[in-house]
């Protein structure tokens, strides 16, 4: 049994970072007008199944804490050094960047505010636009919004999973808590302002687990199949009808916050449970499903991985990353191809990496 929820989760959690490697990267592309609109319930899908198969009790607040620190910060601080000094070189060689203003980027970075005006404005500080040259760095602020919203999950997780009233309790708390965040527009370094709403998702799915919610046993007829995509239609339409998702770790904020939050915790229970049922179905049916699942295994480092690579062939290729509209359809060929070429390389990574360790086993 163990083995099948680890292999419907990372099914789940493959084709999320497949919507987030699609969002990032297809930029140019009309189809990213779909991506905006369930990018944020992609995200929540991937915390309720990091949340799904944690035990209560099974290790103490600090041992428990160590453990994500080591998987978080770590390859945090070793990743955003290594692409940031390669990435440095290669535009310190090509002119496009002084070795002063690299160095003021890592600042900032680190800051958290590469991305973000409002930050950048706390500290007088005029460096925005080297965010526009280290793109690849975007992204890191996942690391520390996990790291900080474990920090909250676990001590909170420990006393009030043993109810299941106190944990829908403590959830409602936590999304409010976003919600009077996101209403007043504060911003956050490393997009911390959303912490709260994803220990609220890591405590969701954590209750999800305790009841077995998506335990269901293996499919062999029809009818589940149709039910999970109708569950799945329902819940990308809730996605379409609120508004799209922005930046809000730029700073920029839409109207009726609160109620588009709600959409997107209504609309990610129908594709957390459609998605789920639909996968064992997938399975049950003896279809090849071991790819996304390995996508899904290796999300966090994909995760990582994919704006770095995009850069690159971009550096490569001279192909810019444009976020404009409207996008000739050679743009949009170029950033399908980009796309293909930047998982390519990040399987290709994992690949070399997994024949290593064998032959030194």
């Amino acid at each position: 049994m163990a083995s099948q929820r680890l292999n419907f989760a990372d099914m789940m959690k493959g084709v999320t970072i497949l919507v987030i490697v699609i969002y990032h990267i297809l930029a140019p592309c009309g189809f990213k007008t779909f991506i905006d609109h369930i990018l944020v319930s992609a995200l929540v899908v991937f915390f309720f199944y990091s949340g799904y198969f944690y035990k209560l009790g099974a290790k103490p607040f600090l041992e428990n804490l160590k453990s994500r620190a080591k998987a978080l910060l770590i390859p945090f601080f070793k990743y955003s050094l290594f692409f940031w000094l390669v990435g440095s070189i290669v535009m310190v060689i090509q002119k496009v960047e002084p070795i002063n203003e690299a160095f003021l980027c890592l600042r900032n970075f680190f800051a958290g505010c590469i991305w973000n005006r409002n930050i950048q404005d706390w500290f007088g500080w005029e460096y925005y636009h080297l965010g526009k040259r280290y793109s690849f760095l975007g992204d890191f602020w996942f690391l520390i919004a996990m790291m900080f919203a474990s920090i909250i999950f676990f001590p909170i997780a420990d006393r009030v999973l043993k109810s299941a009233v106190k944990t829908i309790i403590a959830v409602v708390l936590l999304f409010a808590i976003t919600g009077a965040l996101r209403t007043y527009q504060i911003t956050l370094p490393y997009n911390l302002q959303l912490v709260p709403f994803w220990a609220g998702c890591l405590l969701l799915g954590t209750l999800a687990g305790q009841y077995k919610l998506l335990e269901i046993k293996a499919f062999e007829g029809a009818k589940e199949v149709v039910l999970a995509i109708i569950s799945l239609g329902i819940g990308i339409a809730i996605c379409m009808y609120k508004e799209p998702d922005l930046n809000t770790y730029r700073g920029t904020f839409v109207e009726n916050e609160v109620y588009n939050m709600t959409l997107v915790i209504v609309s990610s229970i129908f594709i957390i449970w459609g998605g789920s049922v639909l996968c064992k179905c997938i399975e049950s049916a003896g279809i090849r499903v071991k790819e996304i699942s390995w996508l899904g295994s290796h999300s966090l480092l994909i995760y990582l991985y994919h704006m770095f690579f995009a850069w690159i062939i971009c550096q490569i290729t001279g192909f810019s990353m444009k976020y404009e509209e409207p996008v000739e359809m050679a743009t949009v060929g170029k950033s399908v191809l980009l796309c293909a070429a930047c998982l390519t390389l990040c399987i290709l990574r994992y690949v070399i990496e997994d024949k290593i360790k064998a032959g030194k086993e």
